[in-house]
């Protein structure tokens, strides 16, 4: 496979646009459903609502689930309860930048290439001990990053010197200061390192180990419930007979779920049978924080998920103004939230990523729930129906100052080539019936 380019580092100019286009932060949450309310549908079937306005609807659903301690190893791709604050300064004491010779600077104030001055070589520091005091007129072996010993007041790197036996030529000036990193030049003691609500990072780790943490408080993982529906699934690694498909959603959503934080209670492949639906629906309301299903959310004889979600608990949201993935149920199963994705795999795959993704972040206290997006123009025409917001599948390269974005392929919405091929998804915004070559739009990174 070929490699993709390195389009990931944005031009000084490029930075997510305005609010359409920006990266989504957590929405405060509102009041839903009364508690007694056994069946809720507050909208009429037929309306079209905004993808913003529907993902708002799920966010208000949802709610942070609480915190728990974790060991720093365990801790990547968790989600911050709480700040990390620095145990100490950092660094803790005066230490060097290079490697060389800690001098006063008084000593070489005189110091020149053709006119070296020339220290007595004295002790050594080194990383991880104790620093010997600085003897004058001497120059102090040092190391980087070791400590800075009294007396001494710069560093002069070993390539500006020349060593001969137990005399030390000095070819240049120092500045008071020079190489030495000072004691909390990095962070002060007491200065939050790492803020509640950061999703955490390799380096982000680093950060909370630096600043003296072995563990950290962490947002409890959400437990998702995966339902599949459909008489025609049969599980990867079969081979389906002719009017048989593989069951794709089931590992994709599972991945999908972990990689947003959350943990798979159980993942359910149900019968295109009301009754069945009705006992699936309970079984994962019991076990979950969140339930999220695919298929059977259309307008189908068989399709039996809304009105089931809408018999156990309510129904908010039905249909969504976007392409793929119109048909969306979001609402509750009792007091579970749920979220109902087409059935199509790229439909899935696009829905998931825009609001599912979101919910289980903001169950624990993420800031950020939605990839990053990026101004970019389009490389390739698309035809897009302009009552919809479309997203599509796209590759991405840098032009100069311009990220572009041209297709991945097919835009099917049971055409996954395309979309493992994606680095993003290009919002065409509702109202743009032709994008042409050139158009403007945000590309959201697929995570």
């Amino acid at each position: 496979m070929a490699q993709r380019p390195d389009w990931s580092r944005p031009a000084a100019a490029a930075r997510p646009e305005g609010p359409r286009h920006r990266e989504l932060r957590r929405q405060p949450r509102r009041p839903c459903f009364d508690d007694g309310a056994m069946v809720s549908v507050t909208r009429t079937p037929t309306t079209l609502v905004s993808v913003d306005e529907a993902r708002r609807t799920l966010l208000g659903l949802v709610s942070p689930l609480g915190a728990e301690d974790v060991a720093l190893d365990e801790a990547l791709g968790r989600v911050l309860a709480e700040d990390v604050v620095a145990a100490t300064d950092l660094p803790g004491i005066d230490n060097s930048a290079m490697d060389g010779y800690a001098v006063a600077s008084r000593d070489v104030s005189r110091a020149r290439s053709d006119a070296p001055v020339i220290l007595a070589l004295g002790a050594e520091s080194r990383a991880g001990h104790p620093p010997p005091p600085h003897q004058p007129r001497t120059a102090t072996v040092i190391t980087t990053g070791a400590p800075v010993p009294s007396g001494a007041d710069a560093v002069v790197p070993v390539e500006d010197t020349l060593r001969t036996g137990r005399r030390v030529q000095i070819r240049t000036v120092p500045v008071t200061g020079a190489y030495v990193r000072r004691r909390g030049h990095d962070v002060r003691q007491g200065t939050v390192v790492a803020s509640a609500g950061t999703r955490l990072r390799s380096v982000d780790i680093g950060v909370c180990a630096a600043a003296g943490r072995a563990q950290v408080s962490v947002a409890v993982r959400p437990r998702v419930a995966l339902l599949s529906s459909g008489d025609e699934l049969v599980p990867p690694g079969s081979t389906p007979l002719p009017h048989q498909v593989t069951d794709v959603n089931s590992s994709m959503l599972a991945a999908a779920v972990r990689e947003a934080g959350g943990c798979v209670t159980h993942t359910d492949v149900i019968a295109d049978d009301r009754s069945a639906v009705t006992s699936a629906l309970i079984r994962a309301g019991e076990r979950a924080d969140l339930i999220v299903s695919s298929a059977g959310v259309s307008m189908g004889g068989h399709d039996h998920l809304r009105e089931c979600v809408a018999a156990l608990g309510a129904v908010d949201v039905w249909k969504v103004a976007m392409r793929p993935g119109k048909p969306i149920v979001i609402g509750r199963v009792v007091k579970t939230p749920f979220i109902g994705l087409p059935g199509n795999p790229v439909s899935s795959a696009v829905t998931f990523l825009l609001f599912a993704r979101a919910a289980i972040l903001a169950m624990q206290g993420a800031e950020e729930l939605q990839p990053p997006v990026f101004p970019a123009i389009l490389g390739d025409s698309f035809h897009t129906p302009a009552h919809l917001e479309t997203y599509v599948r796209v590759r991405l390269r840098r032009d100069g100052k311009n990220l572009v974005a041209t297709s991945s392929g097919g835009q099917g919405s049971d055409m996954m080539h395309a979309l493992s091929g994606a680095d993003a998804l290009a919002l065409i915004p509702a109202g743009l019936a032709e994008a042409m070559v050139g158009t403007p739009v945000g590309v959201m990174v697929l995570p």
